[in-house]
């Protein structure tokens, strides 16, 4: 059921870092016009910009990291406090939004606020997410233990979940997105989680690419189970 009174069905897409709102929309463009031919009017599609520039070329990331770390190593995220006002304030101004989709760096912030909506008060609560090529967010390890030792099943707030990502994916470990989908899946409520694996990519799997290279994805047909 769409989260908009006028029953528009809204999905927010988060980029990685190094991307924007209209590189990242640019790569979806086949995903949108599908979703488009099938919804019409009655889908609505949100691209954001992360907040912290990288560089001069327009490049933009979620947070910063202390040097010769990365996402799933390092003790900090530089920024954060700076996103997740950013993401509250998308998210009272132009939703509720009934699913999320991110990549990447974009997919670990999803499992960030997911962790928080299931934790606390939190506004940030789609029906579904979408995590294409995610990895652990060690800064915020004590709260994801601390996800993991709660019942999900019992929880009012329980988000289905699919999980993208490629066994040969040299940016972000195919072993990080297994172990968040292991958090976010079994203790919730039955069919919550779905996963498909894709490979031979060496790279962190995209969205624009992952439903015409896999079979799976086909299946789950993106356009109509998003929604």
């Amino acid at each position: 059921m769409s989260a908009d009174p006028q029953g528009k069905h809204k999905i927010l897409f988060l980029h990685g870092k190094g991307e924007n709102a209209k590189t990242f929309r640019a790569r979806l463009r086949r995903l949108e016009d599908a979703l488009v031919e099938k919804k019409g009017d009655a889908v609505s599609l949100e691209f954001v910009t992360a907040p912290h520039l990288i560089g001069s070329d327009d490049k933009y990331a979620w947070w910063n990291l202390p040097p010769n770390q990365r996402s799933f190593t390092a003790s900090e995220y530089i920024g954060m406090d700076e996103t997740f006002k950013m993401i509250e304030k998308t998210w009272m101004e132009k939703g509720p939004f009934d699913a999320v989709v991110g990549h990447s760096q974009g997919a670990i912030l999803i499992t960030v606020l997911l962790s928080r909506a299931l934790l606390r008060d939190f506004s940030f609560k789609p029906a579904k997410a979408i995590l294409f090529g995610a990895a652990w967010p060690n800064p915020f390890d004590g709260e994801l233990n601390q996800l993991a030792a709660m019942d999900l099943a019992t929880s009012s707030y329980s988000p289905q979940t699919l999980h993208v990502y490629a066994m040969n994916d040299n940016i972000n470990p195919p072993e990080m997105a297994k172990r968040i989908e292991k958090l976010l899946g079994p203790k919730a409520s039955p069919g919550s989680t779905s996963r498909v694996t894709i490979s031979p990519w060496t790279t962190s799997p995209s969205p624009s690419s992952a439903r015409s290279s896999s079979t799976d994805m086909d299946r789950f047909q993106l356009p109509s189970r998003v929604l």
